[in-house]
């Protein structure tokens, strides 16, 4: 450099002075969340010998420029650290302390509540008297970050309708509240139960935008979403969720509504026997019909009527269960049940059916053995009767009305009965006066009378004898 350059700058040192006292400012940390956490400002300084501080200034840029929030004194000065008027914002949540030395100290603004305001840039001034007299120093600038924490929505979400809704309806979904700095967002979240209570379906809905506006004083954004969904059966005591989102991740904050009301009309008809057989014989115990159905509202008891198809003009029964008491062929027919429900001013109904089969009291003929069956008449004899087990049902139908015809002829006067089968042969000898030959082998029956009974038999005569 030369020589002339040299006096230049000891003539400008000469005119502006030269600051050797250092002085800092630190804000730890420097980003904070809003509300009731710590925050330091620290305004530190160095001096060298022959200076000494007299007072420090913390400011910060308000409306374009700095201004001191509050001043600090050192031992030289008994004066305690107090809040400017620029400052008084901050009263109740700083707490001001002074430096304890002359030469190398701090000057501490400690935070116990941080408010939004508290977002800004930040620089401290230190006045001290020094071989030169009075003068100040200044720190470079630093910042404090706010950040707004997302609250729990204000309400449960509220909907459109709020109420009568139907399967097939558009509901409008509404949800509002602080989603935080930087701003968060709404996460929307539908839960399908069951009849026990369980959850069958989550279904999320990431997509739906959230509208926000920065809330005055409070540092943080004000959120608002809206879900459109389309109400289905399942739908039905259904719960949406509204969840905030904060920094892309899912927080416990969260409002979601009361189970929702979804009406739907009467289905799933479905009509039950019991006891659950194909058939059921004429004169069996009662038969139970049961109707079951679905909708929203639930079907009351009035809401089942059931009908023959025979005459579906004339009801048999209202409520769910019919019962068939007398159980007779001419009860054979469809049953029908009709179920029903109504909402909104609205009736509907669907029905279901069921076959009832009754059929006829069936006897199948066994090997019966009717003996000595004795008469108080003392001009006959006693008599026999024995039918055996034939396979053929002709013959089967022949021997059941002998028997009804032998039943007649006990109220007159019988001698005796010889019901035999040999051959394909059965012989009848009935009353006193004359006998019948059936052959069960051909398509018709020869009749025989024989006017003296009596003394054909008494002859030997071998009609009345077994036939071979």
């Amino acid at each position: 450099m030369s020589t002339k350059n040299i006096h230049v700058v000891i003539v400008l040192f000469s005119l502006i002075g030269i600051e050797t006292i250092n002085v800092q400012i630190q804000a730890t940390p420097s980003e904070v969340i809003l509300g009731q956490n710590s925050l330091q400002l620290r305004c530190s300084y160095t001096t060298v010998t022959g200076e000494f501080v007299t007072s420090a200034n913390i400011q910060a840029k308000i409306n374009g420029q700095f201004k001191t929030l509050a001043t600090f004194y050192t031992p030289s000065v008994p004066f305690n650290a107090t809040l400017s008027t620029d400052g008084k914002y901050l009263t109740n949540r700083v707490t001001l302390t002074n430096p304890t030395t002359f030469s190398t100290d701090s000057a501490i603004m400690q935070f116990s509540q941080i408010a939004c305001e508290d977002k800004n840039e930040y620089m401290c001034e230190v006045s001290y008297a020094g071989s030169g007299g009075s003068t100040a120093a200044t720190s470079g600038v630093t910042n404090i970050s706010v950040k707004g924490n997302p609250e729990k929505p204000d309400s449960e979400p509220s909907y459109i309708p709020s109420a009568g809704i139907e399967e097939g309806n558009n509901v409008v979904f509404t949800c509002t509240g602080n989603v935080g700095k930087p701003q968060g967002k709404f996460r929307w979240v539908r839960y399908r139960y069951n009849s026990n209570g369980d959850t069958i379906q989550e279904t999320p809905y990431e997509s739906q935008n959230t509208t926000v506006v920065q809330m005055p004083g409070n540092c943080s954004f004000n959120g608002t979403s809206q879900l459109t969904l389309e109400m289905e059966q399942l739908d039905n005591n259904a719960v949406v969720r509204c969840q905030v989102i904060y920094q892309n991740v899912p927080q416990e904050l969260y409002q979601q509504t009361n189970p929702i009301k979804v009406y739907y009309s009467v289905r799933n008809v479905q009509v039950t026997k019991s006891p659950i057989i194909p058939t059921f014989t004429e004169g069996a115990g009662p038969i139970t019909l049961t109707c079951s159905s679905d909708g929203n509202p639930i079907i009351i008891n009035t809401g089942y009527t059931w009908y023959k198809e025979f005459n579906t003009s004339v009801p048999l029964w209202t409520g769910p269960t019919y019962v068939i008491n007398n159980v007779v062929v001419d009860k054979t027919d469809n049953y029908i049940c009709v179920a029903q429900n109504s909402f909104n001013g609205r009736t509907f109904n669907m029905n279901n059916s069921i076959h009832i089969q009754i059929d006829f009291t069936t006897t199948t003929a066994t090997t019966m053995t009717m003996t000595k069956m004795e008469t108080t008449s003392t001009n006959h004899k006693t008599f026999s009767m024995k039918i055996e087990k034939e396979s053929s049902t002709v013959v089967n139908s022949i021997l059941i009305a002998v028997v009804a015809v032998l039943t007649v002829l006990q109220l007159g006067e019988i001698v005796g009965v010889y019901i035999l089968h040999k051959k394909g042969i059965v012989q009848f000898k009935i009353g006193k006066k004359e006998t019948v030959y059936a052959d069960v082998n051909s398509d018709s029956t020869q009749i025989h009378v024989y006017s003296t009974m009596n003394s054909a038999e008494d002859s030997g005569n071998s009609d009345y004898n077994e036939i071979h």
